[in-house]
């Protein structure tokens, strides 16, 4: 007993000393981690802020000074406009950077701050009086000897409020560079010393452990073979002693099992069936010809139904859901877990308050690789349901909040440009039309979430009638045409032989005419767009095909995401990333779903699928 204790102890104490290693090195570097975010935080977030209002309040600064001198020169209107602008300005920075006050000398370079700019309010005030007495040489006077100083007396204490900041994001780098420099080298130092010990125990526990247990392996394979009579020798008193004394008890037991093998498979097959009754979520079990093998109490409350009145039989027979059967005669198919996505969640009235479940499909394989079984478990999701209609409700109410300052933003600006505020300068008239193409991209943003979230919340109307393919595409080409043609862009529409599907004309076109619109900004002269169509089961797959640059791998599975741009279209003034998303959920919305193929430099295939006329 000794001998096996001893053994124990050492093994034990060498794992000991590795782990008090791991856990001293995990702490240094820890400890080294947390310093060097704080010193990144000093830099980038505290004396950040500080940096960006000190050159905040000098350039609005810079601002009333030019507007003293164009009051002096007799703009004085326009003037005193611009001077009350900035000085609003230099207040909301002076403010931010009393609000982030982090090294001592700066509590007295603000206090003189404040002391100063208002005086230099109370100087202006004084000019302005001279300029009611029309006398233009005392205002000069006035302003040199005056207010000119006491200008650059403040723009001196901001700039050496700047200059403080500056320096302490200095000293916080220097700082952090030399907490790194220690963390490397301890570390290296800490880690070489972990080899070198798990290296010498590894060399202990084989001297120790390895070579009985190669003899204890000798004798295990004969018993593995079928030669239950052949038994271990028990030469020591350790572990491994331990491990060949119970493995000759094993043996023995081994010759009563042969004879109670179909008791265990009944055995393993309750515990199996109570897991599965524990199991949360609905769950469902069928076999390779879809008949219902075992289903949990969660299933047989959702679908109001008892287990022992449907085992064996078909699937659609008791549960009439196309749409989890086709998941699940997929799995089957192709041997692949088919996880539900939004197009793949159902929705159920249970206890009087509607439910949604997202469907997950697993394949089980017996011995020989073929699936035997299919697993179904339906997630229910209908908390995740709330939160996004909470979100989307969000969406919308922001969105419209945004709709009326912006609608009168664009017209100031075009009011500005078409000169109704006076005649406007060519600088003036750059940032004006700058102004305006962003307001216009903003309008194009606060109209898509409105779009999306009417979408998302079901509220959007669709008038549904059976139209014939060549009229949608008809509709959605002609727009284009031109453009594709001054491109030197091929265009073309595939004879769809008046195929016809149940869908809205006015939303359709609009998500195809999305999509040529895509892939016209990403093909050149000499590529082409095929817009075709072809009935495939009881679905139309409508496609539109590009040879154009392609979407990168990165981006595939997302892109329906979102806000998300993929290769050049991640340029804010190429669109609001909300197109596809918009697509995704006008096809959704007609009971179909829309995916994409694309191979980098040859192009991309948008697929959607809608009903047959009804």
């Amino acid at each position: 007993m000794k001998k096996r204790l001893s053994l124990k102890h050492k093994i034990l104490f060498g794992y000991a000393a590795i782990t008090l290693i791991l856990i001293v090195l995990a702490g240094w570097a820890i400890y080294n981690f947390m310093s060097l975010d704080e010193s990144i935080h000093d830099i980038m977030v505290e004396n950040y802020r500080s940096v960006i209002a000190s050159e905040g309040m000098m350039e609005a600064l810079e601002r009333q000074d030019s507007a003293e001198l164009i009051f002096i020169f007799g703009q004085q209107e326009e003037a005193l406009d611009i001077f009350q602008k900035n000085q609003i300005e230099f207040m909301k920075h002076l403010s931010r950077a009393e609000d982030n006050i982090t090294i001592e000398e700066e509590n007295q370079i603000i206090s003189n701050l404040n002391e100063d700019y208002q005086t230099y309010l109370d100087k202006f005030i004084n000019l302005r009086e001279l300029a009611n007495n029309d006398n233009v040489e005392k205002m000069q006077n006035y302003y040199l000897t005056e207010i000119m100083p006491h200008f650059q007396k403040i723009k001196d204490e901001t700039r050496n409020l700047l200059t403080v900041n500056q320096e302490h994001m200095r000293q916080a780098q220097s700082k952090a560079n030399r907490r790194a420099t220690q963390a490397i080298y301890s570390s290296i130092i800490f880690s070489v010393i972990a080899i070198i010990l798990a290296i010498t125990l590894g060399i202990y526990v084989s001297n120790k452990i390895i070579k009985p247990i190669n003899s204890l392996t000798d004798t295990i394979k004969e018993i593995a073979g079928g030669n239950l009579e052949k038994k271990i020798n028990i030469t020591t008193r350790d572990e491994i002693g331990e491990l060949a004394k119970e493995f000759n008890s094993m043996t023995e037991r081994l010759k009563e099992y042969e004879q109670l093998n179909i008791s265990k498979l009944i055995e393993e097959k309750n515990k199996s069936e109570g897991i599965v009754k524990s199991i949360s979520n609905p769950l469902i079990v069928t076999d390779d010809e879809n008949r219902i093998l075992l289903i949990n109490p969660e299933a047989e409350k959702l679908f109001n139904l008892k287990e022992k009145d449907v085992s064996g039989t078909h699937f659609l027979e008791i549960i009439k859901e196309e749409k989890i059967f086709d998941l699940i005669t997929k799995t089957l198919e192709t041997g692949q877990e088919k996880k539900g996505q939004k197009n793949e969640v159902i929705e159920f009235t249970y206890n009087n308050t509607e439910h949604y479940y997202r469907i997950t499909t697993n394949p089980l394989k017996d011995k020989t690789g073929e699936i035997n079984l299919v697993v179904t478990i339906l997630e229910d999701i209908t908390h995740l349901k709330e939160v996004d209609k909470m979100k989307s409700e969000f969406v919308s109410m922001v969105s419209h909040e945004f709709r009326t300052p912006l609608t009168s933003m664009n017209m100031s600006i075009n009011m500005l440009l078409e000169g109704d505020a006076g005649e406007i300068n060519k600088d003036q008239r750059e940032l004006l039309e700058v102004a305006k193409d962003d307001t216009e991209h903003l309008n194009d943003l606060v109209d898509d979430l409105l779009d999306l979230s009417k979408l998302e919340s079901g509220k959007i109307n669709l008038e549904f009638e059976n139209i014939k393919v060549k009229d949608i595409f008809d509709n959605s080409a002609k727009p284009f045409k031109q453009k594709a043609e001054d491109k030197g862009i091929n265009l073309i529409q595939k004879d769809v032989d008046d195929l016809k599907v149940y869908a809205d004309l006015n939303k359709i076109t609009w998500v195809i005419t999305n999509l040529i619109g895509n892939a016209l900004r990403y093909t050149e002269k000499g590529d082409k767009i095929v817009l075709d169509a072809n009935k495939k089961g009881h679905k139309v797959h409508i496609s539109i095909t590009d040879t154009g640059e392609g979407i990168p791998k990165e981006y595939q599975h997302k892109i329906f995401e979102k806000f998300v741009r993929a290769g050049t279209d991640q340029d804010e003034s190429s669109g609001t990333g909300l197109g596809l998303p918009i697509a995704k959920e006008v096809v959704e919305a007609h009971g179909g779903r829309i995916w994409v193929k694309s191979q980098e430099g040859e192009g991309s295939t948008f697929t959607f699928t809608l009903k047959l006329p009804k």
